[in-house]
């Protein structure tokens, strides 16, 4: 399994990054925990009136259908992309409402999360977040 590079704890860049207009927060970090079967994917951070955020998923990267718990009609489908890239989409009956990657860079020290679609409001975003590697 040479996808061990994604795992570990990611801490958003907001220098390096490009975050859509109506997708803003003050920090984000990723945590990725990585088996045979699954990645689970935490989010923690703050958002953009200051309260504290939270999250977990946990991707199944066989490129099938899993239905999403939260979201009616709404299914997740996740692939590994060579070693080092993460691909993620969601469909809404039969459309792709979103897409993005998560890829480590050559160096492991880099992860960039590129995503576009439709966000919970049905606006459009596109946005492409650096994380840094967290050493602690």
């Amino acid at each position: 399994m040479k996808q061990i590079r994604l795992a570990g704890t990611w801490t958003a860049n907001l220098s390096k990054s490009q975050r859509d207009p109506n997708h803003q927060f003050q920090s984000l970090t990723l945590h990725f925990e990585i088996s045979k079967e699954a990645v689970l994917l935490n989010f923690t951070g703050v958002d953009k009136a200051g309260k504290q955020v939270s999250s977990a998923r946990t991707l199944h990267p066989d490129g099938q259908e899993y239905p999403v718990a939260d979201a009616s009609g709404v299914v997740e489908i996740a692939r590994w992309v060579g070693t080092d890239t993460l691909e993620t989409m969601f469909k809404h009956e039969g459309n792709v409402i979103s897409e993005g990657t998560y890829e480590v860079s050559s160096d492991g020290k880099t992860l960039t999360s590129k995503g576009k679609g439709l966000d919970a409001s049905g606006a459009q975003y596109e946005q492409v977040i650096v994380f840094d590697r967290d050493l602690n």
